[in-house]
């Protein structure tokens, strides 16, 4: 080969394996140092979390520690309809494993008043959307959750979210702060398609421990009607598809509120409660079966509810009936067993081991006795509660879609709610009638 052809290849080899080279990596380092490239850098992220998630991010920094990971600092995530601010993340760093996608979030923080549209969000875009490619994974060490009434915290908080050919599978365990759970609580969500047909199941364990029902309250607003000391141990189950939905539940509620869960109807009732669910099964949407056991000691009961109690249920009573309605007697235990299907509803009184039968104490004897073998209609409870007797329909099957489509009356308060002094009734007869 001629001396000039030599060194010809020789500077072409230089340019291109070490110059070029050299050239590009300087080229590369400057634009990484310009606002183009972060632009273009958070761009990228905040689509991402946007097509994973659903929610709008703005991201304050971005770091790549190493070649696998990246850090998101100062990260913003608001509701894409109407711009509300959900939750904040001080760190996010994102690993990609053999096992998938790791994401660890570094102290979030969640607006508890956002959690049900947080909850919607991800259900239509992390198990109504395409199907996973791959598994992700979220850990955080600690999550705070602000509520109306103050902030909880969870720790070791766990994500796991799968995918098959049919399901979609998000798997949430975590510890609360400040309760000595042995086990982490679980929320299970399964997403599946059987025969063309989509269904949704939830399944919440509470790890052993009773946890306070106002942390979703904002999402389930039902449970507002517990009081705000409310806690629940247990378990529960509901599957839903379009047209229904069924549900079990199991466990304990204690620190019932009675006098808040009694605030809707005409009657007065106080006392901290605790309702123990034996079992408790949903179908299509409405309660078809039932057990368990309310125990509450000591408070006051208005002489109205007493009087409705005693009718409609069916329940012997040692209270006469001549006082006014919003007479208050203070009672010492209510404690009664139960049992409701499609055969009717059934009472048994659980205060005194030693004389069966009693649902009520005062503090001059019992005030509620149940009926031993009565099994009422279920429907007399809301007789008992509501007891406006005007307006009259038949509690059918038939007619519960037309009173769903009108407007309801208001059930009519009594003139005066205002507490008297409790009145405790000598009408005590003694040992019970048989």
């Amino acid at each position: 080969m001629h001396d000039s052809t030599r060194r010809i290849l020789c500077r072409l080899a230089f340019f291109a394996l070490c110059l070029a080279p050299s050239g590009s990596l300087c080229a590369w380092i400057v634009y990484r140092a310009t606002p183009i490239c972060a632009w273009q850098e958070q761009t990228f992220w905040t689509e991402s979390i946007y097509q994973t998630t659903g929610l709008i991010a703005e991201v304050g920094r971005i770091r790549h520690p190493t070649q696998a990971r990246t850090l998101l600092e100062d990260v913003s995530l608001s509701d894409p309809d109407g711009g509300a601010l959900i939750a904040r993340v001080r760190v996010v760093e994102f690993a990609t494993t053999d096992h998938g996608i790791v994401t660890i979030a570094s102290q979030p923080e969640v607006h508890a008043h956002q959690l049900r549209r947080l909850s919607q969000i991800l259900y239509d875009r992390v198990l109504r959307g395409p199907r996973p490619l791959q598994q992700f994974q979220l850990v955080s060490g600690e999550v705070t959750l602000h509520e109306t009434a103050g902030a909880s915290t969870a720790s070791d908080v766990r994500c796991l979210v799968t995918s098959d050919r049919n399901k979609i599978e998000a798997t949430i365990d975590f510890l609360l702060a400040g309760y000595e759970m042995h086990a982490p609580a679980q929320i299970r969500l399964t997403r599946e398609h059987v025969d063309g047909a989509a269904s949704t199941s939830w399944q919440i364990r509470t790890g052993g421990v009773p946890l306070p029902c106002s942390m979703v309250s904002d999402y389930i607003p039902a449970l507002r009607s517990l009081g705000k000391n409310c806690h629940f141990q247990g378990t529960v189950w509901i599957q839903e598809d379009d047209r229904s939905w069924d549900g079990e539940i199991a466990g304990q509620f204690r620190g019932v509120d009675l006098e808040r869960l009694v605030d809707p109807f005409p009657h007065k009732l106080s006392g901290t409660a605790e309702l123990a669910l034996s079992h408790t099964n949903f179908r299509q949407g409405r309660l078809v079966e039932a057990a368990g056991a309310l125990n509450a000691d000591g408070g006051v009961i208005s002489q109205s509810l007493l009087t409705a109690a005693a009718e409609a249920l069916k329940l012997g009573s040692n209270v006469g009936s001549n006082e006014q309605a919003d007479t208050l007697l203070a009672y010492r235990q209510l404690a009664f067993g139960f049992q409701i299907d499609d055969a009717g509803l059934k009472l048994s009184g659980l205060c005194d081991e030693r004389q069966e039968g009693v649902l009520l104490v005062g503090t001059s004897g019992n005030l509620l006795l149940d009926s031993q073998s009565d099994v009422i209609p279920s429907i007399a409870l809301a007789r008992a509660l509501v007891p406006q007797t005007e307006l009259l329909v038949p509690a059918t099957t038939a007619t519960e879609q037309l009173l769903r489509a009108l407007p309801l009356p208001t059930p009519t308060l009594p003139s005066a709610r205002t507490a008297r002094t409790p009145y405790s009734p000598l009408r005590y007869s003694g040992e019970r009638q048989h």
